[in-house]
C-alpha cells in the first residue's frame, strides 16, 4: 500500500502519455468551461496533474495557476508548458492547502479530483470562503456508485480496497451523481449548470451567493 502523493508521482509518466478516452466529452467539458471565464479572470486549478487543461484554458484568462501535490505531474506540466504561457504557473499543493490561498481567484477549478481527496467536504468549503460573492467553482467528478454505471459499480466497489492494497489504486471515494450536487450545495454554492458527460461524470458550475 502506498501514500496518494507516491502512488500519483509513480504514476505521471504514464499518465502523461496516456490516450484520452473521450476526447468528444473532453472538448464538451472544456468548452462549457470557457463559456464561463472572461480575460480579467484570475483561475485557480486543483489537481491539475500534468497540465493539459490548463494549457487550453490559460490563454483565456489574466492570470491561471495549477496546483498539483504530485512533483512529479508538476514537473511534466512545466516542462509542457516552457515559457509559452507568462500568466501560468505551476505549484505543487494538495487540495487542501491549495483551498487555502489568499490571491483573489475568481474561479477554482477540480477535475477528476474530489472524489480522490478524503476532505472533499471541507476543501468544498474552504473554496466557498476563499471565492469572492459571485465566484465560480467549476468540478466534473467521476461517480463510479451511480447506477448509470451499471453492474459495473459493483465489480469496481470490490476490486479497488485490492488494487489499494498493492499500490495500483489511490484512495477513491464511490459517489453518486446525488451526493455530488448535495456536496456541493452543503458548501454553500448555487449550481448554475450541471450536466453528465460522460454518463457517470458529474459536471457543475456552481456559484458562491
Amino acid at each position: 500500500m502506498v501514500d496518494s502523493k507516491t502512488f500519483w508521482d509513480k504514476m505521471a509518466p504514464k499518465y502523461a502519455e496516456s490516450q484520452m478516452r473521450s476526447v468528444e466529452d473532453y472538448e464538451h467539458t472544456l468548452a462549457r468551461t470557457l463559456s464561463h471565464l472572461t480575460p480579467e479572470m484570475r483561475v485557480l486549478e486543483m489537481g491539475c496533474g500534468t497540465g493539459t487543461t490548463a494549457l487550453r484554458l490559460a490563454p483565456h484568462v489574466k492570470a491561471f495557476v495549477g496546483t498539483d501535490q504530485s512533483s512529479e505531474m508538476i514537473r511534466i506540466a512545466r516542462d509542457k508548458a516552457a515559457d509559452e504561457h507568462s500568466n501560468l504557473e505551476f505549484r505543487v499543493l494538495g487540495a487542501a492547502e491549495s483551498a487555502q490561498l489568499e490571491e483573489g481567484f475568481d474561479v477554482v477549478m477540480g477535475f477528476n479530483l474530489f472524489h480522490l481527496v478524503p476532505d472533499a467536504d471541507a476543501v468544498l468549503a474552504d473554496i466557498f470562503k476563499m471565492l469572492k460573492p459571485g465566484g465560480l467553482m467549476i468540478s466534473k467528478t467521476p461517480c463510479l456508485m451511480d447506477k448509470a454505471f451499471g453492474w459495473k459499480r459493483f465489480l469496481v466497489a470490490g476490486m479497488l480496497p485490492i488494487l489499494k492494497r498493492i499500490g495500483k489504486a489511490p484512495d477513491v471515494g464511490l459517489w453518486r451523481i446525488a451526493d455530488v450536487d448535495r456536496r456541493i450545495a452543503d458548501a454553500g454554492f448555487e449550481t448554475l449548470e450541471a450536466g453528465n458527460f460522460p454518463a457517470i461524470s458529474r459536471y457543475v458550475v456552481a456559484r458562491k451567493i
